[in-house]
Parts: C-alpha cells; sequence; structure tokens
C-alpha cells in the first residue's frame, strides 16, 4: 500500500516551490461523483466538512545537485475529497490529472527522552478511522509554499507545541499512499519536551490517544510490523530510522516490510 518514490535529509534551505496555475483536468462524470461525494458525506449527521483552501501538487524532481523542487498549484478540500478520498479509483479510468491531489505532510516526531509519537486516531475522522497515524496534516496557502513552517504550524495546531518547542524540522522523503492515490512528504521533527508532557496536549478532536515507540532499531522495526499503522505511519518511521540508524538497517527493514 506504500510506494517510497525518493529518500532524502532536506533542510529548509535545500527546497525550491514554484507556484502555478493547476493542472487538475474536468470530466463530466468525474466532477458529478465529486459533488455525490461530497453531498453525501455533509448529509450525515454530526459531519463538518469545509471546503477549505489546499495546495496541489503539480510535480516534483530532485536536481543534479540535491535539491527538491516542488511545483504547486491551489486547490480545496472538496476535490480531495470526491477523487483521492472517495474514488482513488478515477485515477486509472480518467488519468492522474483528474485528481485533487493536495500536498500531505506527514513528521515522524522525536521527544526530549527519545520516543517518537504517533497518534492514535479516533471513530469521527474522514479517512484511517480508528489507525495509527503521524500528527499530519497537508500544505495550505497560508503557508506561502513553506513546507517547513507547515509541519510547525500542524504540530501546533495537532499538539499546540510552540514553534520554540519544535525544532530540527528536516525532510526525510516523498512516498505515495496507494490506497489515496496521494503523494505525502515525509518529515522528522523533535521536540523540546518529554513524551508526558507532549501526549497531555494532543487534541481529542481527531485523535484518542498515541502509540510511543522508544527510538531505538529493535524497537522501531517491531512498531512498523503493527497492522494498526497506516502507510504514511510506516513511511515516517522507516525514512527516520534510515537517518538514525543507517542504510543496512533501513534496507533490511524496508524489504521485510515489503516497501
Amino acid at each position: 500500500m506504500l510506494t517510497l518514490h525518493q529518500t532524502g535529509d532536506w533542510a529548509p534551505g535545500d527546497v525550491d516551490v514554484e507556484w502555478g496555475p493547476s493542472s487538475r483536468r474536468t470530466v463530466p462524470e468525474v466532477e458529478a461523483l465529486i459533488d455525490a461525494a461530497w453531498r453525501r458525506a455533509t448529509a450525515r449527521p454530526g459531519a463538518y466538512l469545509f471546503d477549505g483552501p489546499m495546495c496541489r501538487l503539480e510535480k516534483w524532481e530532485v536536481s543534479p545537485g540535491g535539491r527538491l523542487r516542488v511545483a504547486l498549484s491551489e486547490t480545496t478540500y472538496k476535490p480531495f475529497f470526491g477523487t483521492n478520498m472517495s474514488h482513488p479509483e478515477l485515477a486509472d479510468a480518467f488519468g492522474p490529472e483528474v485528481m485533487g491531489n493536495p500536498v500531505g505532510l506527514s513528521p515522524a516526531l522525536e521527544t526530549a527522552d527519545g520516543y517518537l509519537l504517533l497518534g492514535r486516531r479516533n471513530a469521527s475522522v474522514a479517512y484511517y478511522p480508528g489507525r495509527v497515524h503521524p500528527f499530519a496534516g497537508a500544505l495550505e496557502p497560508r503557508d506561502g509554499g513553506d513546507l517547513f513552517r507547515a509541519i510547525v504550524r500542524e504540530l501546533g495546531e495537532e499538539l499546540f507545541l510552540t514553534p520554540a518547542e519544535v525544532t530540527d524540522v528536516r525532510c526525510t522523503g516523498i512516498v505515495e499512499d496507494r490506497a489515496l492515490r496521494q503523494t505525502e512528504f515525509i518529515f522528522r521533527a523533535r521536540t523540546s519536551l518529554p513524551r508526558g508532557a507532549v501526549e497531555r496536549r494532543v487534541d481529542a478532536t481527531e485523535h484518542g490517544g498515541t502509540r510511543a515507540v522508544r527510538a531505538t532499531p529493535d524497537d522501531v522495526a517491531r512498531a512498523m510490523i503493527d497492522p494498526a499503522l497506516t502507510p504514511v505511519a510506516v513511511a515516517s518511521l522507516v525514512l527516520w530510522g534510515r537517518l538514525r540508524f543507517g542504510d543496512e538497517w533501513y534496507e533490511t527493514v524496508r524489504l521485510r516490510k515489503g516497501v
């Protein structure tokens, strides 16, 4: 369920972002399915969906010098919900150009006392309810194309961490969740707070708790076997481990997991 497209270790100064018009192709059949999925979702009791602004991934590439280049356009939540989340098969029937394709961002968060923290999603979320997933989100136009600033913002929204409490944010790779046909940029980040202090701040709107993994080679490898982990959660752990434990650990665990 996961494709690892690219590994890396990019700091904020290593990433170039450019903006342009959206290349999303509109097809009447696809737009009708998007509208129908949106109507069904918003009609559910207690549902709260907002067609908020998002950033669509047009393309990415790594230059010969190792810089990461990302091309973006503006989109909204509704096309994402109606395509990637509700009808990922549309990519096969009509081509990937019809998909919403927002920029997903997921960090492996390391605490000051040596744990990696993931969120245990509650039953009310739109996708992967009950599963273990990074404290993640999506790039928004208000982030100005700054993927690293967006990570700090998301950790602030989901864990109430202040910018001063989040350090060493780096991009560790680019993956695709094949179930959603969505590209996800994976990060590592550290917090100056210990595990307990972070866990007490978890926003219960999306999460019913946390999954803590001790940051050792064996513990991280064992955690990746847990079927509750989403594909992106697996990616966040294996790419974090690649940089911490080295390529031999990374290749062994990746092949064992089949990613």
